[in-house]
């Protein structure tokens, strides 16, 4: 953790030249798919997916413009460190968090982009994260479903399927306002996607 300690200021802040690099940055890397996806793609679809859950929810707040900027800003930047690192893969980050102790990846993030760490915090437990995260794993299953190839992306996209349907479920109980349940239903439905259990 030291190395990243020692990189603490506004030396790390992103340049507008990294944050354009998120056009050809790519995910998927350890997945065989079909085709190649960048993460400047990955962050429209989620942005397009956040917009279409929050309409569906019964969320008073997303009728406001500063709700609908804060959702499409994170939306669009939830992963924009990864210009810095890479997509890291989630088996990785897994193991990195039982050697180094739960947060450490985050910890990581936010230590390189002082800004990026920020506004982590400052969305940290909201609706805002609740409904980009929502989207963000809607749209890899759409990817996967459509691109992945062989045994292990079926496994891989089980295993995005697993934890969509437990985030739509803890999000349920955590929001009981709003009706989490059935906006993912009808935006499973309508991107023809597995719906699962919800």
């Amino acid at each position: 953790m030291r190395f990243f300690a020692e990189w603490r200021g506004d030396q790390m802040a992103l340049t507008l030249s990294e944050q354009l690099r998120a056009a050809h940055v790519r995910r998927w890397h350890i997945v065989q798919v079909a085709r190649e996806q960048t993460l400047a793609e990955h962050s429209y679809c989620v942005a397009i997916l956040a917009g279409a859950l929050a309409s569906r929810m019964k969320w008073g707040e997303f009728d406001h413009d500063t709700v609908k900027l804060r959702l499409l800003n994170w939306a669009l930047n939830h992963d924009l460190i990864e210009v810095r690192t890479g997509d890291m893969p989630t088996p990785f980050k897994k193991a990195l968090e039982q050697v180094a102790g739960p947060g450490v990846v985050e910890k990581a993030e936010t230590l390189i982009d002082n800004d990026e760490g920020g506004k982590m915090r400052l969305i940290r437990g909201t609706q805002i994260e609740m409904v980009v995260k929502l989207a963000d794993l809607l749209e890899a299953i759409k990817f996967l479903g459509e691109n992945g190839l062989g045994d292990h992306a079926s496994s891989v996209l089980e295993g995005i399927r697993n934890d969509f349907s437990a985030a739509v479920d803890n999000y349920e109980k955590q929001w009981p306002n709003l009706e989490v349940r059935r906006a993912a239903r009808e935006v499973c439905n309508e991107l023809g996607v597995w719906g699962g259990s919800i």
